[in-house]
């Protein structure tokens, strides 16, 4: 019994001992609940706060974003300048058509029915001109029919009225777009701009009760869901139209619950905030419809304009169709790159269309036969890349990048794509040929470092029609053309004959007649004695002018600067335009100083211009996205000398193409008027030709970009590129320089200068002011040393 007690006093201590530990655990949770109640109210009134911050954040950044009157940064855009054709007008038939094709127009096979269409039939070229808003003038397309005959044009005539028309202008070409970090291409249009048959087919497509939800659509996620789990695989999304605006404009692509959360919050806020027809529109405007080289294609308009070279107002009911189609997939529904998979998505909504009675039979079944008719795709990267930087650089004198990167203004150029691309397979080509040819005096660790520019201008208004400033800007986006300092050289030459043969400026009087010493001399210059000497080491002693000249004999033109005046050379290159520094010294002449090519090729627009400096141009005008003119650039042109001289110096260059250092350009099959001339510098580092006809200028330039020697001429280096060139986009010329009234040409001897007789069979038409002819026969002069007058 003791035992029993015993143990039954254990139990009842064993079990007493809980009974308190119970008590102080039950206060012990009521503790931790209600600790755990106000914890969960604190956390419910920061996620309300939260939450709260969380609903304002969004509506403000949908204020900020999605309410403001411009929705979208849109990138300028740069324009080619317009081509015009005319009869008569030298032009290639498959030239107008290459520019055809990159204008976005459609080749079809019979007679042409819409804008942006052609159909070419025999001698025939029939074209339905684009809309087009240029400067000040809004444009409205016309279908127009040209018979070309061998390589010209022999009528053009509008088809509608039958009238016959003097001229036509094929609108310019988009060349390149000043894109911010987005690179989004996109045109902007009004929900009245968009066919009905593309607004009724989005909504089909795309979310089909896009009236009847509030943003989110619970009836669409269940039925995604169920045909979803039916078909085993991801067949529909549950997105309404508004959550796809709002998932392509607001929120970035990776997929997350918290994304979705917001996709679905936005778009309520959204719908609330905003009517249907403005989120269609924006819908429209913002959707991703592909890619264009490096940018994104955005929007119905510019998905238009790429895939069937059309505004979208003008769009079929089947191109309808398939750019609705494209929506979910713009890849693989490329009509471009995959047209059968296009067709067959075109055609199941087209299908799903009829069925929804939103076309008539008669409709669906014009559409189904409808031909997918796609422009030939070209990229906007890579033309005239050059060009378009040196636009950019004049562009940021006046607009700031945020402004050309955001409000879509709209910049036209002087550019002829015609002349860019001929000037770029020129320089391309020839300059691979060179290092092919002359491989064995080129410096060989330089291999596949030639470089090269080309200009092209129109003198009589100073417009830059062409312009590559490397081999490859891949590579190197240094602007040869306008960025390089390089000597000209000889191609400085012509101004010190300009000088000598203008009576106002020189201090000697000279004709191209004139007889000048060629041979050496030394003369003190910045406290040394300075000697010049010919190309080829020789002397050649007395000579004329033009032979001076046109084989550009180096002792014979410094000692003419001499006698004409240093100081008048430096007056006559400064009213050419010549701003880099200049000094009176003899080895001006020979072109010792440094200058860039576009300089030089500015200062020479004063020989094809009679005397008149045209500054260059690259912009014409720039326009807002809204069609107003902020700015149209007058062509500069200033009179810096009087004609006469300005001829006569002209008139000798003719030579230097016929009978001088140019006249490679003549074996090269270049038949057409012109006159030019060649430059080199001491020790080869630099090679030049600037040539020109009555309406074209162009200048060529070879060299290395660390003055390394190339051993080669500019009538070997940069007179097959300039020839090159010119044979591609003016290969008859346009006519004969014209000489002022005070000027005669009188036949000469090419050797005395003297008035030609049967004693001196080399003869010229030489070019003189009237009084300042020769009067003695060649016969009568004697070639002795000194300075011979014959006049």
């Amino acid at each position: 019994m003791p035992r029993y007690k015993n143990y039954r006093s254990s139990y009842l201590r064993r079990r007493e001992k809980p009974v308190s530990k119970r008590r102080r655990t039950l206060r012990q949770k009521l503790s931790f609940a209600w600790k755990v109640t106000k914890l969960l109210a604190l956390l419910s009134i920061v996620a309300l706060i939260a939450i709260f911050y969380h609903f304002r954040s969004i509506d403000k950044e949908i204020a900020e974003k999605f309410d403001r009157p411009r929705k979208w940064d849109l990138p300028s855009r740069v324009y080619s300048d317009a081509e015009y054709l005319y009869p008569g007008i030298n032009t290639k038939e498959h030239d107008i058509i290459a520019k055809l094709d990159r204008l976005g127009y459609r080749n079809v096979n019979s007679d042409i029915k819409g804008a942006g269409e052609f159909f070419r039939k025999g001698n025939s070229l029939q074209i339905y001109l684009h809309d087009f808003e240029y400067p000040g003038e809004s444009f409205k397309g016309f279908p127009i029919d040209i018979r070309t005959g061998g390589d010209k044009i022999i009528s053009i005539s509008n088809m509608s009225s039958g009238e016959t028309l003097p001229l036509i202008r094929l609108e310019p070409e988009e060349v390149a777009s000043i894109f911010n970090e987005k690179m989004e291409d996109r045109t902007v249009v009004t929900l009245q701009e968009v066919p009905e048959n593309l607004i009724e087919a989005v909504i089909l497509i795309e979310d089909e009760r896009f009236f009847k939800h509030s943003g989110v659509d619970p009836f669409g996620i269940v039925r995604a869901a169920l045909v979803n789990l039916k078909s085993m695989r991801i067949a529909q999304g549950g997105s309404t139209l508004t959550q796809q605006l709002v998932k392509n404009f607001f929120l970035h692509s990776k997929k997350s619950f918290i994304r979705k959360f917001n996709e679905m919050l936005i778009a309520t806020r959204i719908e609330k905030k905003h009517s249907k027809a403005e989120i269609l529109e924006a819908y429209l405007n913002e959707i991703y419809l592909g890619q264009r080289g490096y940018s994104s294609v955005s929007g119905v308009a510019e998905a238009s304009k790429l895939y069937f070279g059309k505004n979208v107002g003008q769009l079929s009911t089947g191109e309808c169709a398939l750019l609705a189609g494209m929506i979910r997939l713009p890849s693989r529904y490329n009509p471009i790159t995959n047209p059968e998979s296009a067709k067959e998505r075109r055609d199941f909504v087209l299908k799903r269309m009829l069925n929804e009675s939103l076309i008539s039979i008669e409709e669906y079944n014009s559409a189904i036969a409808e031909k997918i008719v796609t422009p030939k795709r070209r990229e906007k990267a890579g033309i005239a890349p050059y060009f378009i930087d040196f636009v950019k650089r004049q562009l940021s004198d006046f607009y700031p990048s945020s402004v050309l990167q955001t409000e879509g203004l709209k910049i036209f150029t002087t550019l002829d794509i015609f002349y860019q691309l001929a000037a770029e397979e020129s320089v391309s080509k020839d300059l691979v040929a060179l290092e092919k040819d002359y491989a064995n005096i080129l410096p060989a660790e330089h291999e596949g470092l030639l470089q090269a520019c080309l200009i092209a201008m129109q003198p009589s208004t100073g417009y830059v029609k062409a312009l590559v400033g490397g081999r490859n800007y891949g590579e190197s986006q240094f602007d040869r053309c306008t960025q390089a300092m390089r000597q000209p050289g000889s191609t400085f030459k012509p101004f010190v004959y300009l000088t000598a043969l203008d009576p106002s400026r020189s201090r000697m009087k000279f004709t191209p007649a004139s007889l000048i010493e060629d041979r050496s001399f030394e003369v003190k210059s910045g406290g040394q004695m300075w000697s010049p000497s010919n190309y080829n080491r020789k002397e050649h002693g007395t000579v004329t002018l033009r032979r001076a000249l046109e084989q550009s004999l180096n002792i014979a033109t410094a000692r003419l600067s001499i006698d004409a005046g240093l100081e008048n050379v430096v007056r006559s290159a400064r009213d050419a335009g010549i701003t880099s520094e200049l000094m009176a010294v003899p080895s001006l002449s020979l072109g010792s100083f440094e200058l860039t090519p576009m300089e030089l090729a500015s200062a020479y627009t004063i020989f094809p211009n009679s005397g008149i400096r045209t500054s260059p141009i690259s912009i014409i005008s720039v326009m807002t996205k809204e069609g107003q003119v902020l700015e149209r650039k007058e062509i500069r042109m200033k009179r810096s000398f009087d004609p006469a001289p300005v001829y006569l110096t002209t008139h000798l260059m003719k030579g230097v193409m016929d009978s001088g250092t140019g006249a490679g350009a003549r074996a090269r099959g270049f038949t057409a008027v012109a006159a030019g001339k060649t430059g080199t510098t001491s020790s080869y580092k630099d090679a030049w030709f600037v040539g020109f006809t009555p309406n074209l200028l162009a200048l060529s330039w070879v060299g290395y970009d660390d003055n390394a020697e190339m051993k080669m001429s500019g009538g070997r280096a940069a007179l097959p590129i300039w020839t090159d060139f010119m044979k591609r986009v003016e290969p008859e010329g346009s006519g004969d320089f014209t000489g002022p009234q005070d000027v005669v040409l009188v036949k000469v001897d090419k050797v005395t200068g003297g008035l030609a007789d049967r004693s001196c069979p080399q003869s010229v038409y030489e070019a003189f002011i009237k009084g300042t002819e020769p009067s003695k026969q060649c016969s009568e002069i004697s070639l002795i040393s000194g300075r011979q007058e014959n006049f």
